[in-house]
């Protein structure tokens, strides 16, 4: 979907994630524990539709293959590796594969930026788009075990919900982009709520809620009032990041750095084999994508918020489970700073003339 808005310079959510996480260290305590688990609910939520609001669906319907193969063996694929590695490090199985779970996933808010920052050609972006967020859906469903049947519930309560905002803003003729903000923020909350209550996946309801709200209303609404609600939420995303980060730095001990600086390493080699058995591997099957393309596609693999968020929701108490929220916090800002460092490399790489 076309937008007027500039992307976000690569190094903007990196610098908050890293700000955030430093005030959260500063500032750690019971507190940020306390609330830590509260993530998967309230923050995630609003971040991962800002992400579904802006994604093409025609350009996916075109890119279905790839974005089939990318979330369906490719996150099983790198859950399976990072719990194996895991299980070398001695972690309880449950444990090692709740990790793997929660880091198979890539984040949308993240790739997104850093695919459209680097220029990108629009079908790629598209790729690693619909990848983060269906996989965000399939690797909640590992960690959680979520019912087949209540998921597919919620993405219709998701879809019908978001044709019906869609519907009464086109009525309404909102011109505001704070109003239209705060009636999807209004839709955000109010589907997560309801899949979450009957056991179904908010996640899968926020994601179709993002989709389905966006292609009703833009038949109707200016693209200036899109533009502006679309800032609203590229902002809110920022500080929801910024929040995320010092949570999990308030949650962090640092009496955990060394074993997790040791463990991160060996999840991120464990993430880095995983993506390129995917993409190098895998996706050689499909000859619309050449070296250059598949290459790009590996380096979009940064992890993010669902990662944190899911990793909150193992008690605190069980064995290892320090380490581990501690190795998913580290892991996840390594691969952002590997992907702020290779994506331009690799998107020049790209467009770069071919003899």
């Amino acid at each position: 979907m076309p937008t007027a808005l500039r992307p976000l310079p690569i190094w903007v959510l990196p610098g908050v994630a890293l700000l955030g996480a430093f005030a959260g260290i500063l500032f750690a305590g019971p507190v940020g524990a306390a609330f830590a688990p509260a993530t998967l609910h309230y923050i995630v939520p609003p971040l991962l539709f800002e992400a579904a609001w802006n994604l093409d669906l025609a350009a996916v319907r075109r890119a279905w293959r790839p974005v089939a193969i990318l979330v369906l063996p490719g996150v099983a694929i790198a859950a399976l590796c990072v719990a194996g590695v895991l299980l070398l490090l001695a972690f309880p199985w449950p444990l090692a594969w709740t990790v793997g779970a929660a880091l198979s996933a890539t984040d949308p808010v993240a790739v997104i930026a850093f695919a459209r920052s680097v220029g990108a050609p629009p079908n790629l972006v598209a790729i690693v788009e619909a990848e983060s967020l269906f996989n965000d859906a399939f690797a909640v469903a590992l960690v959680r075990a979520s019912n087949l049947v209540l998921s597919v519930v919620a993405a219709l309560l998701g879809a019908a919900v978001g044709d019906l905002l869609g519907r009464i803003a086109s009525w309404l003729r909102v011109r505001r982009p704070f109003s239209l903000w705060a009636l999807s923020v209004l839709g955000v909350y109010t589907v997560a709520v309801a899949a979450d209550a009957f056991g179904g996946s908010g996640i899968v309801a926020v994601v179709t809620l993002g989709t389905f709200m966006r292609t009703r209303i833009e038949r109707t609404l200016d693209s200036a009032t899109l533009d502006g609600a679309e800032a609203y939420w590229r902002w809110a995303a920022v500080a929801l990041n910024f929040v995320l980060f010092a949570w999990m730095g308030a949650s962090f001990n640092l009496l955990d750095a060394r074993s997790a600086l040791i463990g991160a390493g060996a999840v991120v080699l464990a993430l880095a084999a995983a993506r390129l058995i995917t993409t190098m591997g895998l996706l050689r099957v499909l000859p619309e994508l050449d070296a250059a393309r598949r290459r790009f596609i590996a380096t979009a693999s940064v992890r993010g918020a669902l990662s944190l968020a899911l990793i909150f929701t193992i008690d605190v108490h069980l064995p290892g489970a320090q380490s581990a929220r501690a190795i998913v916090f580290v892991a996840v800002l390594v691969t952002m700073l590997v992907g702020t460092l290779a994506l331009p490399r690799s998107a020049r790489r790209l467009l770069a003339p071919r003899p």
